[in-house]
This record gives C-alpha cells, structure tokens and sequence, in this order.
C-alpha cells in the first residue's frame, strides 16, 4: 500500500500492523504510554528517503480510522495525528459522539 503522508507525494513503503507490546513505548501522536501487553499500531513508512516507524495507542489508532474513512479522497491523516486541524472545521460538524469521547478515555480503555 502507498499512502499519501500529506503533501501529495505518495510513501514508496508504507506498512501497517496491529502488534502487542513487549515493552512499554510512548504513542506518537497523543505522548500517553503504551504498556506492556496492549496491542498497538505500529506503522512503518519510507517518504522522500526517509525511514519512520510510528507507533499509536489503542485510543488514537481509533480515531485515525475513523479520519480515514471520513476524509477528503485527496487527503490522508496525519500519522501522528497532529495537523493542527479543527475536526469541525475540516468536516462541517462536530465529530460523532463516540469519537468525540475518546478524548476521555484513559490508557487501556480501548482495545483493538
């Protein structure tokens, strides 16, 4: 699969994978700890070169799914979940409610 990682350059490798941690790590996109024994997103893409391997915790590889589904067919979600964008603004509306709430669950809530 070839993702768009956000300026219309495709990545010449993208990998993606559900994996349970043997070790603590640290989400990318929201800082919170991954424990030992969560399942996790592991995505490992090479853009312009470039090499990066990017790990997302149960709650935040939610809501990436749930942008991939809803977004613009020109974009793709930022990785780390950090573009800076308004959900609202991007798509008219307020997000669902259960996505909404995700930004209240605590680490090991969600599951994949």
């Amino acid at each position: 699969m070839s993702q768009d990682v956000g300026d219309g350059e495709p990545c010449s490798v993208f990998t993606e994978s559900i994996v349970r941690a043997r070790k603590a790590h640290k989400c990318h996109a929201c800082g919170e700890t991954i424990r030992a024994g969560d399942k996790y997103s592991s995505t490992f893409l090479v853009w312009e070169g470039t090499a990066e391997t990017i790990k997302r915790c149960a709650r935040c590889q939610t809501i990436h799914l749930h942008l991939r589904k809803v977004r613009d067919p020109e974009t793709y979600p930022a990785e780390r979940l950090d573009c800076g964008d308004d959900y609202e603004d991007v798509h008219g509306e307020p997000p669902p409610d259960d996505i909404a709430a995700l930004a209240f669950a605590l680490p090991g809530e969600v599951k994949l």
